[in-house]
């Protein structure tokens, strides 16, 4: 007990000191940074549109001491133009550091300082997992090779230039999926078996859904409504399905696996009928919250998106249509899959389990 107080305490300590370190490290920036001392309001104007949506431009003129550069200690001071929206902009307040751009004798802003907030949030995440008793080394270790696995697909893609997007998705998407299994599961039969059930239901449900919006040719769905209009439309589209739905199946297959070799273990004449059958009893309790957390996900990324198209005089139907028609066809491809899991995963951990452990 006393180990682990002393442990936490010691991570506690770097993140403070990590955070302190960050929030005195101006003299790294090449470009000038200032310290928000005052702020003053010179200007305010409302403008109201035809559809009655309201927003106030702010003028304010701050002033504060250079941090870096050969001027440090100097107080400057520069002007700033903002809408209370923060659409594009921004609002700076006391005790903020920016960064500036200098051109002769005067300063504009470019950005907010946030390397000190983005080092806390990180350290508080790191103390919070120490806080768990769990094996840390493994999960660091399968975040980090699945950076690098991304780093190198989006390498690939910018050297292809699109032309094997779908492939090389689906290369990475086998590729993070086997590393984190054996990272976090080691080179067991375990991991074998989420990683077939995996495969086998991701690929069962990516070849339904498409057949299914291929027969009905892709109707309501607005493929070039994707972020940016990436092309080629189709291939993106489905990068991102394959990518939302693996995560949550790799989270269904550890789950039902893992329960089922439990059983076995403790009930050593347990049959692969009566496997199969607590399988599909323990996925029923899974497929609802899973499919829960992806369709509020799919709100979440919509939700600013649907209230630009409402709050500029579209119909509700318009909005869903223009808006939800890519999520929601996600959310349903993902549902198949979800369900597809819960028969693969039981029956092929039954038989596996039953004939590993006999």
């Amino acid at each position: 007990m006393r180990k682990n107080i002393r442990l936490l305490l010691i991570v506690g300590l770097m993140v403070i000191f990590a955070t302190a370190l960050t929030y005195f490290d101006s003299f790294l920036y090449h470009d000038p940074v200032v310290r928000v001392t005052n702020v003053k309001n010179l200007s305010k104007n409302t403008s109201k549109d035809q559809y009655k949506n309201t927003d106030t431009q702010i003028t304010q003129r701050v002033s504060g001491k250079l941090l870096n550069s050969k001027n440090k200690g100097k107080t400057i001071s520069f002007h700033n133009t903002y809408y209370k929206s923060q659409l594009t902009d921004t609002k700076y307040k006391t005790g903020q550091q920016v960064i500036l751009a200098h051109s002769g004798h005067s300063y504009s802003p470019q950005n907010i300082k946030r390397d000190t907030s983005l080092v806390f949030t990180f350290g508080l995440v790191i103390f919070l997992l120490f806080c768990m008793k769990f094996d840390r080394k493994k999960l660091f270790i399968s975040v980090l090779i699945n950076i690098v696995i991304f780093y190198g697909y989006m390498q690939s893609i910018i050297k292809t230039h699109n032309n094997a997007l779908l492939l090389m998705t689906i290369i990475t998407a086998l590729l993070i999926s086997a590393t984190a299994l054996l990272v976090i599961l080691g080179p067991t039969y375990s991991a074998l078996m989420a990683f077939s059930s995996t495969v086998v239901a991701t690929t069962a449900a990516m070849l339904l859904s498409t057949f299914i919006l291929g027969m009905t040719g892709y109707s309501g769905i607005h493929l070039e409504l994707n972020d940016y209009e990436l092309q080629p439309y189709l291939s993106v589209f489905l990068s991102q399905v394959i990518f939302s739905v693996l995560g949550v199946i790799l989270d269904e297959t550890m789950d039902i696996s893992s329960s089922l070799i439990q059983m076995k273990k403790e009930l050593s004449d347990v049959t692969d009928k009566t496997l199969f059958k607590s399988g599909i009893n323990i996925g029923r309790e899974l497929i609802g919250p899973l499919i829960n957390i992806l369709l509020f996900i799919v709100i979440a990324e919509s939700l600013n998106v649907v209230l630009l198209y409402l709050s500029n005089g579209n119909s509700v139907g318009y909005t869903l249509n223009m808006t939800l028609s890519l999520g929601v066809t996600q959310l349903l491809i993902s549902a198949i899959g979800i369900v597809l899991t819960v028969p693969v995963t039981s029956f092929i951990a039954s038989k596996v389990i039953t004939r590993r452990l006999n």
